[in-house]
Order: C-alpha cells, then sequence, then structure tokens
C-alpha cells in the first residue's frame, strides 16, 4: 500500500480532476467540435473499452483518433451531459499506476418529430492510469452500462442507427 503523504494526496487530487476532465472534456467536445480537452485526458496509446454498451472487442488507438471515436459516437445528439459522482475510488498499484471507478449519469439530447427527447446511462467507468511526463493520463478506460431511462431510441442512436 501506498503511504498516504503529500505526493499521495497531490496525486489523488490530480486524478480526480482527470476523471472530471474525461467527461467534462467530452461535453464540451460534442458542443464544439474542438475534441482535443478530450484526447489530452490520454496516454499516447489508450485501449478503449466500450464492448459493453457496443458490443465487439476493446480497440487500442492512438489518443488522437478518440476525437473522432467521440465524435462518431455522439453525431446523432444535439448535447451530452456528464454528471460525474464525486465519490471516486483510486486504488494506487504503486507511485505511476492506480485503477480509478467512477460512476457518471450521462445524459444525451436528441430531437425526434420536433419534441426534444431524452436518454440517460448510468456507467461505472473504470479508467487504468498513469503518471506521464504530461501528468496522469487514461491508459485504458472501460465503460460499464448499468441502467438506461428515458427515450430507448437513444441507445439505437449511439449504436449509429440515424432518425431519418
Amino acid at each position: 500500500m501506498r503511504e498516504k503523504d503529500t505526493q499521495y494526496i497531490l496525486d489523488w487530487i490530480a486524478i480526480q480532476e482527470l476523471v472530471a476532465e474525461y467527461g467534462q472534456a467530452i461535453d464540451f467536445g460534442k458542443d464544439t467540435g474542438d475534441w482535443s480537452r478530450w484526447v489530452n485526458a490520454f496516454t499516447p496509446q489508450v485501449v478503449a473499452d466500450y464492448s459493453r454498451l457496443f458490443g465487439g472487442e476493446p480497440i487500442t488507438i492512438a489518443r488522437e483518433e478518440m476525437g473522432k471515436l467521440g465524435g462518431d459516437a455522439l453525431a446523432a445528439f444535439t448535447r451530452v451531459q456528464h454528471a460525474t459522482a464525486n465519490t471516486v475510488r483510486t486504488h494506487f498499484k504503486n507511485d505511476t499506476e492506480a485503477q480509478v471507478m467512477a460512476y457518471a449519469d450521462v445524459a444525451h439530447f436528441f430531437t425526434a418529430g420536433g419534441v426534444q427527447q431524452e436518454w440517460t446511462v448510468v456507467i461505472r467507468y473504470t479508467h487504468d492510469v498513469e503518471k506521464t511526463s504530461e501528468g496522469w493520463r487514461i491508459r485504458r478506460v472501460m465503460l460499464d452500462p448499468i441502467h438506461f431511462r428515458g427515450n430507448p431510441v437513444g441507445l439505437e442512436l449511439v449504436k449509429g442507427k440515424r432518425l431519418v
């Protein structure tokens, strides 16, 4: 177990900030088309495991490609909002590696038949993070959907279906 000294506290705070930034940077990317904040949350190579939502297998991808991945997945939505829980569990493996679990309610907004719709998914994110020369970054992300509410068409939209 890692000693809880001043460096531990600084690292713990930095990781909390990184986990909050992950969700807020997605929202910012969707709102502005600028995915650089989200891309910056990752190590140069990242394992993205969204298979529990989309099916398929985890992928290893260059962080520069993560913006396109996020933009494509959220293309059908007018807005998204990540409400990340402020209770995040961090398990330090050593001074430069940790695993973080965080819960989030992620609301997805879209219009169907001229009416505003919402689809929300409650998610448990598991992030494997690494301390790099750039600071703490996400090396692996795994999204585990816990519960869905709202218009179920949202699930189809996030999987690529488009409304006419």
